[in-house]
């Protein structure tokens, strides 16, 4: 894709961002993005066939930034406390960024269950997910708890994304921020429950 396309694509999801951000994804409309993103709904639709495969594709391209960036934390050492410090001071580094993203992942995927059409969709974006997460949970590695008990990479890492996940939604859709000390009380119970 040349530039000036990919320039158009990423300022449609910007708009789109900004828009889900602002509104649920059923009160937005493809007319408020073209306004924020000064691009004509015409071109949106020549990007994004609708509303819900624009979505999708936002929701997509986040969670595969976190996943890979996930991956290279896992690569970098095989020490699990130390990779699940390096997993949670990458979410405060996400959160200190951008904290509306979070917002807007949790209320589209929300959205989206509400429908057939479109649950069907977010269905098949998730069955996507969840093999990238599996790739992810294998090169994690099975862990050995401090009990002794030995539980897959999958399990421990879906936990530990759950309860970071939880806090953040639940403080961001609150309006607020999450507290760093949170977040980091998960990653001592975590780091605490590994040998």
């Amino acid at each position: 894709m040349d530039s000036e396309k990919m320039n158009k694509k990423e300022k449609i999801l910007e708009a789109a961002r900004d828009t889900f951000f602002s509104k649920s994804f059923y009160e937005a409309t493809m007319d408020d993005i073209a306004q924020l993103s000064g691009i004509k709904k015409s071109t949106i639709y020549y990007y994004f066939p609708s509303k819900i495969d624009l979505a999708s594709e936002l929701l997509e391209q986040h969670i595969k930034n976190i996943f890979e960036k996930t991956s290279e934390i896992i690569d970098t050492t095989h020490n699990i406390k130390l990779r699940i410090k390096m997993i949670i001071d990458f979410y405060l580094k996400l959160l200190a960024e951008n904290s509306k993203i979070f917002i807007i992942l949790e209320r589209i995927a929300y959205d989206f269950m509400q429908k057939d059409h479109s649950k069907k969709k977010i269905n098949k974006l998730f069955e996507k997910l969840r093999d990238k997460q599996k790739k992810l949970s294998d090169l994690f590695g099975d862990i050995i708890l401090s009990s002794g008990k030995k539980v897959s990479g999958d399990l421990f890492l879906y936990s530990l994304v759950a309860a970071l996940g939880r806090v953040i939604f639940e403080n961001v859709s609150q309006g607020r921020t999450p507290k760093k000390e949170d977040l980091l009380a998960i990653g001592d119970i975590f780091i605490a429950s590994v040998n």
